[in-house]
């Protein structure tokens, strides 16, 4: 980490009259210029409030290169919350199928759609058996409902740069998902 830090220090140095090494850097290294939410719901919320549905909660990561999107968010219908693993990619849909769309129960300690986040990344290989939704007509209309919400997103959102397989996907769909005031 030391020869890394001193590495970047020189480079800092050395290119300090000139962006393209600082935005070079910055990509490479993944230091965001400026700190911006995305947001995939928000060109959703009418849809979802028509159908009953509130957003309590959403977070957006958007993977460097192809843009492959993850999402995690919490919603509540009827007063009854729950949570919502989106998973979706060029990758994912060449070689695996359709974008994983998974409704998850919260557990009690969960609040956040940070706390949601890193339990799915502490047990990443079995999150949907251990946060299965306890009521599953919910769930299963839930996943029906954000399923065909999700491929309108997808149509008017990022289908054209999955099927184009541009380098640069992930710069351009973390700009078109900003989180609009």
């Amino acid at each position: 980490m030391i020869v890394t830090y001193t590495f970047l220090i020189h480079l800092k140095d050395t290119y300090k009259y000139s962006s393209l090494p600082a935005c070079f850097m910055n990509d490479y290294w993944g230091i965001p210029d400026r700190e911006y939410e995305l947001s995939l719901l928000q060109f959703a919320s009418d849809q979802l409030s028509e159908m009953g549905y509130s957003i309590l909660g959403e977070k957006v990561e958007v993977c460097s290169g192809a843009g492959a999107l993850t999402m995690t968010a919490i919603l509540e219908i009827k007063e009854v919350k729950f949570g919502l693993y989106l998973h979706d990619g060029p990758k994912q849909r060449k070689t695996r199928g359709p974008p994983v769309i998974r409704v998850l129960g919260l557990l009690d300690g969960m609040k956040t759609t940070e706390d949601l986040r890193n339990f799915i990344l502490t047990h990443q290989n079995d999150f949907h058996s251990i946060l299965a939704p306890e009521n599953m007509s919910l769930g299963e209309r839930a996943e029906s409902d954000i399923r065909k919400i999700y491929a309108y997103l997808y149509n008017s959102k990022i289908k054209d740069l999955y099927d184009t397989d541009l380098s640069s996907a992930a710069d351009v769909l973390r700009v078109r998902l900003r989180k609009q005031p």
